[in-house]
């Protein structure tokens, strides 16, 4: 049975298609890519059409919506190659903030991240930790006035134009925390730098940096806050790479349909056309997933790991078929800049490696259900007798 949207959905999936289709072509994304930094512009155009505010809950000045209605904006974004850094700056640090942080700190900050006067950026990545649930390297020792940092955080996309950034780090509680760190912060050193798929990000060193007791989130260990997090903006991007395998496919159909071999288009030999059918089946499984992932989410308070995970193994070997095929079906076009298909590539293999690996992630959901004994029951069938 097909999914049906709610109005609401259908009017968020239409705004986004439409501000994209004109103010956000190729032609308008590669000439952004030579500015310096993420473009204000666009950022205040997000924050017009309450983009910024979307999955912020009411009382903050948030629409409230749920993991569906984030899923379809970002399905949006993947079809447009939108490389502004909405994931980490709103459905990571500003999510968190909104899960984990104070009254204070909620309707103190998150009021500016909705009309764009402040930006976030999200530092949780770190080398040799695939897993985003894993506890992080990064370390923060009470003392005697707050807190000091120690540690690394690798690929803070958004962080060039970020007025404040989110950092977690394992506390010696065993727990994990979450603190708000200022760019010029003493002891904080960051190197900026184009990423393969065409955002702007930074690694981080902090070494030493103290900050004050106000400037943990909560008043707590912040766990739940990261692990829901770190499920939530994992499901926005499988959406965002369907949204991106989808328009690829389109235009490998349109272009073999245009370009002619031995006197034929490309689409008339049956072998062209059996691979884009098994593209396109590709991406209707890895739309299916993301709908289904994001209605588990959203019935949920809990992490949902697993099932983030395993839709981030599903979507990882779409991503990686499709991209693949998509490339070779345009032959030499495929790896040339003037058409998007090069650009959709890195898109995609890029996001088969944030966030933890897909083949990996799936085996660590394989070693739980052997170890727990859920591989035994069936969520349609039941337990086994």
């Amino acid at each position: 049975m097909e999914f049906q949207l709610t109005e609401d959905q259908r009017m968020i999936e239409a705004s986004a298609q439409d501000w994209l289709a004109g103010n956000h072509s190729f032609a308008q994304r590669e000439e952004r890519k030579r500015q310096p930094k993420e473009s204000n512009k666009v950022w205040a155009d997000f924050a017009e059409l309450g983009w910024l505010g979307l999955a912020l809950r009411e009382d903050v000045g948030g629409f409230g919506a749920g993991p569906m209605e984030a899923g379809l904006l970002m399905q949006s974004f993947g079809e447009s190659l939108v490389t502004e850094p909405f994931v980490s700056s709103i459905l990571q640090a500003a999510r968190l903030v909104d899960l984990q942080g104070s009254d204070d700190q909620r309707s103190s900050l998150l009021p500016k991240v909705i009309d764009g006067s402040e930006r976030l950026a999200y530092a949780h990545a770190e080398s040799g930790v695939m897993s985003p649930w894993a506890p992080r390297n990064a370390r923060a020792t009470k003392t005697n006035i707050g807190w000091k940092i120690d540690g690394v955080k690798e690929g803070v996309e958004g962080a060039e134009a970020a007025t404040l950034y989110i950092v977690t780090a394992s506390c010696d509680d065993g727990a994990q925390r979450a603190f708000m760190v200022l760019p010029d912060a003493s002891g904080l050193v960051a190197d900026h730098y184009d990423t393969l798929d065409g955002y702007r990000a930074a690694d981080l060193w902090l070494s030493g940096v103290e900050v004050d007791v106000d400037a943990v989130l909560g008043s707590g260990p912040a766990d739940a806050g990261i692990a829901r997090v770190a499920s939530e903006s994992l499901v926005t991007q499988c959406w965002e790479a369907a949204g991106a395998m989808k328009t690829v496919v389109a235009q490998t159909s349109a272009y073999t349909q245009q370009r002619k071999q031995f006197g034929r288009a490309l689409s008339a030999f049956q072998v062209v056309q059996h691979r884009l059918a098994e593209m396109l089946v590709e991406c209707t499984e890895a739309q299916a997933s993301c709908e289904l992932a994001s209605m588990l989410l959203a019935n949920s308070d809990g992490p949902c790991w697993t099932d983030a995970a395993m839709l981030k193994s599903r979507v990882s070997r779409a991503a990686e078929f499709v991209s693949k095929n998509a490339v070779q079906l345009h032959g030499a076009m495929g790896v040339c800049e003037e058409l998007p298909v090069a650009a959709t590539f890195r898109m995609l293999l890029a996001f088969q490696l944030k966030q933890g690996d897909g083949r990996r992630l799936a085996a660590q959901v394989g070693a739980e259900f052997l170890s727990s004994g859920a591989y035994a029951e069936s969520a349609t069938l039941g337990a086994a007798n």
